[in-house]
């Protein structure tokens, strides 16, 4: 009988099944994702894009894996935040729309990251391009 339990729990984790996962590894996931988060808008910040997008893609790979809407919105979010900053504002919308569409779908209006996303949105919507002038986006 052992064996098959091993198989089923295999079998779980092979589907990405969190369930499957100790609350160990659960922590040190959860923190590995912030680590990369902040590493990648640490990197934003000092204009190192490329690092500063691969270390959100894991992050968000992460968050997707472990299906945890909340962080996926909130890592969408700061997709559109290093779009922003990078003068990628189609795409900074786009990331802010999608992280919105979990927003509203999974919690509601009534929180701080719909807040945000409202700030953010209204801010591309907004923006006018031809002055090069702008302010900082909500973060």
């Amino acid at each position: 009988m052992p064996q098959k339990k091993n198989k089923q729990t295999k079998d779980r984790r092979d589907r990405g099944d969190q369930s499957a996962m100790t609350p160990q590894c659960l922590r040190y996931s959860l923190k590995l994702i912030g680590n990369l988060s902040r590493t990648g808008m640490e990197a934003g910040n000092t204009g190192d894009f490329e690092k500063a997008f691969l270390n959100m893609e894991d992050a968000f790979s992460l968050a997707k894996d472990l299906n945890r809407k909340c962080l996926e919105a909130k890592l969408l979010n700061n997709f559109g935040l290093l779009y922003t900053m990078s003068g990628s504002w189609d795409q900074a919308l786009l990331m802010y729309e999608q992280s919105m569409d979990v927003v509203t779908g999974y919690f509601g209006t009534d929180n701080i990251l719909y807040k945000t996303l409202q700030k953010n949105i209204g801010y591309i919507l907004n923006l006018d391009v031809s002055t090069g002038g702008h302010p900082e986006p909500a973060g």
